[in-house]
């Protein structure tokens, strides 16, 4: 998508839509226009006089491509957002009530104003994202136990050959994982050390001798495959939280039980 571009087209539109009093572009855009990729989404905010004639309409959506389909959500306690998935790139369209610009709206990553025809978005501050915010020992411990919980039932679908559910435990590990990496990086760099880039940018920030063992973590839908894939992620899970916990002055895990109790129900259904 070109960015630029559409950006271009979403502000004219928006400039000639009085139902529209501004427009505000957040994301990886926003923050380093530079550095997105062509595939990048686009997050736009419109603050309108009227939500209903926006969010009860969809032809609107066609006037930036060729739209192939739309999830509308409805964000309870937030505003309703349409991400709208074009052939060629996506654009997320949240839709809020003009009225919020009456108080104060806060991000936590670089934001940049599209359209201000009112003059309202001195409602809008950027506040600094929180860092160096070390886990405390009940966040550390309850990632522990949670990702081991998901592996113990990710080890019980596979013995009964059940790999849909087994996937679906295997994806609660990994987002476990991801944070314990997030944490284990920030206990060697520095807890003051920003990790918001690592899930989307892991190659390029993480440490290389863990590349290989991450790797390792993923796999197919066949039993073998997932079989090393989460022995892989345990072994990679207890290198990380033996790390943090050190960092942190927690005693590590004792992940024994836990390998006893997986062995035994996979050795079962051999």
């Amino acid at each position: 998508m070109n960015h630029r571009a559409v950006l271009a087209h979403v502000v004219d539109w928006a400039r000639s839509d009085h139902n529209i009093r501004a427009a505000v572009l957040t994301g990886s855009v926003a923050c380093d226009p530079e550095a997105a990729d062509a595939e990048a989404d686009l997050d736009v905010e419109l603050y309108v006089t009227t939500p209903s004639l926006l969010l009860q309409d969809d032809t609107w959506y066609h006037q930036f491509g060729e739209v192939l389909v739309v999830e509308a959500l409805e964000n309870p306690g937030w505003h309703p957002t349409r991400l709208v998935y074009y052939a060629d790139g996506k654009i997320d369209f949240m839709i809020a009530p003009a009225a919020v610009l009456r108080g104060n709206v806060e991000y936590d990553r670089l934001f940049r104003v599209l359209l201000d025809k009112d003059a309202a978005t001195s409602a809008l501050h950027h506040t600094a994202r929180a860092r160096g915010q070390r886990p405390t020992s009940a966040e550390f411990l309850q990632c522990v136990h949670w990702f081991y919980a998901a592996a113990i039932m990710w080890a019980k679908y596979l013995a009964r050959d059940d790999p849909w559910a087994a996937k679906q435990r295997d994806w609660d590990s990994k987002t476990l994982l991801l944070t314990m990496l997030e944490w284990d990086h920030q206990a060697r760099k520095g807890w003051d050390y920003d990790t918001w880039y690592l899930g989307t940018h892991l190659r390029e920030w993480v440490d290389a001798d863990l590349l290989g063992p991450i790797d390792a973590c993923w796999s197919g839908f066949s039993r073998q495959e997932s079989l090393q894939a989460l022995r892989a992620s345990l072994s990679l899970f207890n290198v990380l939280s033996t790390r943090t916990a050190t960092a942190l002055g927690i005693a590590p895990f004792d992940v024994t039980p836990v390998r006893r109790r997986i062995d035994h129900v996979l050795h079962a259904s051999a």
